[in-house]
């Protein structure tokens, strides 16, 4: 229903425990306003790090906490792969995306890494160099790196036209 869901993003929060929600409100006391505040603006990779919201920040931060929500943020990101392999049989091809999937080596590297049990092998070179397609020829799962304008998408629907 909201994009709170899911991947945890760089101020929002991703899947939590709905328990947490309520132990907010009983031990700290947190309006209904507050949590909405905490959920969108004040979690996810923000939180984790207490450094920033900027992926690019943490991974060249030397810091623990900033390591921690890299780390989380992939494994979470992996996970998110994995449960859909399940559900769909198995998984042909691999796509990265947004400011993080079109920009980020080693953010795809660790993905990919964590993903080699469903065949994802990656090319190193080619994803240090943001190629198009960044799998070996090794691996049985095509992975790619597609650049992406949310904006434009919703532009478009916003005005009607649907892409092609």
């Amino acid at each position: 229903m909201t994009p709170l869901d899911g991947l945890m993003m760089a101020t929002r929060c991703g899947a939590i425990d709905p328990g947490l929600l309520l132990y907010l409100q009983k031990t700290k006391g947190l309006s209904v306003k507050e949590l909405e505040d905490l959920l969108y603006y004040k979690s996810g990779l923000l939180a984790v790090s207490g450094v920033s919201a900027d992926m690019r920040t943490l991974l060249a931060a030397d810091d623990a906490n900033a390591k921690l929500a890299v780390e989380q943020f992939c494994a979470r990101a992996a996970e998110y792969v994995a449960v859909m392999a399940t559900a769909l049989g198995g998984v042909e091809l691999l796509v990265f995306t947004g400011g993080i999937g079109e920009n980020s080596a080693p953010i795809r590297r660790d993905i990919c890494q964590r993903l080699q049990f469903l065949g994802v092998e990656l090319d190193g070179a080619a994803n240090e160099k943001n190629a198009a397609t960044i799998s070996s020829s090794n691996g049985r799962v095509a992975v790619r790196v597609v650049p992406t304008n949310e904006e434009e998408v919703i532009a478009r629907y916003t005005a009607g036209i649907a892409m092609r």
